[in-house]
């Protein structure tokens, strides 16, 4: 389905009229800009290929599939119009998993997510995804654009087992930004690689080296630079890309931020050991500035470029817009910006390509 510029902003221009009356939200959320599909074949292949040796940080939760029609369900519980419905392919490529014919996998995970955005073509935009370090990475996008899959690309570092002090994959990192760029594709990065990283450093090289590699496409970097909730290396992060985007204007100029599984509720302290929110409240918990030092580098990169998002299925619609309306040290009119944010990968719309 194509859509003009004009009458997709007529869309979005009456999107942004819309009030729901509640407790949860003043201003209805206008867009959910992260959120993951998973085919039951994939949930299959990631229960069975998993890797009880690995060293992947969070997880041990059983995997489920998640389709399209789940999403909508929450999209309508939430009031939120639209939605980026991710594919979880680049999950199949992940060293933490062993999956028998890798290649086509991650390929009919993204034609899966095709079909599955097609039943909602004015709700959801699809995001193909893939582990950057493949060898086949570069085909797997080009394959998504070819079936129509191209409103976007999500990159998972951590998935991926990403260094940035390897120079090689500094280079295969910038090739598939080129390529995306080159097709028109605005990329989703989860930029933390792992527990213990020089957050600093990392995202220096990714403003310097990787970014001006796509200057013609939206970027936007998943749970403000860490991998949700906000502890040190997070804050640590975000600081600096508030920092370099001070320097770099021109550079960050399409440049967001998701607050996706970023702030948590105390009840997460009790969450069953070895759940991903559990973990995460585990990494902050001594972290007592965090909340402050969050509010503060929100304002100095600008609620303007902070997408409202949840990493769905970990955490609901409905739940964090709540959640951020009770624990995110802003003022109520500007809790209420992030909810009426729309990247341009929203405004743009298909008509970008």
């Amino acid at each position: 389905m194509t859509r003009s510029r004009t009458s997709h902003s007529v869309f979005l221009a009456s999107l942004l009229t819309l009030y729901r009356p509640g407790v949860d939200a003043q201003v209805t959320t206008i867009a959910e800009h992260h959120a993951h599909l998973q085919s039951s074949t994939a949930a299959r292949l990631l229960n069975e290929g998993a890797n009880p040796d690995s060293d992947e940080t969070h997880n041990d939760e059983k995997e489920e599939p998640h389709t399209a029609s789940d999403l909508i369900a929450e999209l309508d519980a939430a009031g939120i119009q639209r939605s980026v419905a991710i594919s979880d392919a680049y999950r199949l490529g992940s060293p933490f998993t062993h999956v028998p014919r890798e290649t086509a996998a991650v390929d009919a995970e993204n034609d899966w997510t095709r079909q599955q955005v097609l039943l909602y073509p004015r709700r959801v935009i699809g995001f193909c995804s893939v582990n950057p370090l493949r060898p086949y990475a570069l085909d797997a996008i080009k394959h998504c654009a070819s079936i129509g899959l191209r409103d976007g690309l999500k990159l998972h570092l951590a998935n991926a087992q990403f260094h940035f002090d390897d120079p090689t994959q500094i280079r295969k990192l910038i090739d598939v930004f080129v390529v995306a760029n080159r097709l028109r594709m605005p990329i989703l990065i989860h930029v933390r690689p792992d527990a213990k990283w020089d957050a600093k450093s990392s995202v220096r090289i990714f403003v310097e080296k990787v970014l001006p590699s796509a200057p013609s496409i939206p970027v936007q970097v998943a749970h403000l630079g860490g991998w949700g909730g906000y502890d040190r290396a997070t804050d640590d992060a975000l600081s600096t890309f508030a920092d370099a985007c001070a320097v770099h204007a021109g550079r960050c100029r399409h440049l967001y931020f998701d607050i996706a599984a970023v702030v948590l509720r105390p009840s997460d302290a009790k969450a069953p050991p070895g759940t991903d929110l559990r973990s995460l409240w585990d990494e902050q918990k001594d972290f007592s500035d965090g909340p402050v030092r969050l509010a503060a580098n929100l304002r100095r990169i600008g609620l303007s470029r902070i997408l409202f998002a949840t990493d769905w299925p970990v955490v609901t619609a409905t739940e964090y817009v709540r959640t951020l309306r009770t624990n995110l040290q802003l003022t109520p009119s500007e809790v209420d910006q992030i909810f009426k944010n729309c990247s341009l990968l929203f405004e743009i719309g298909p008509g970008f390509h």
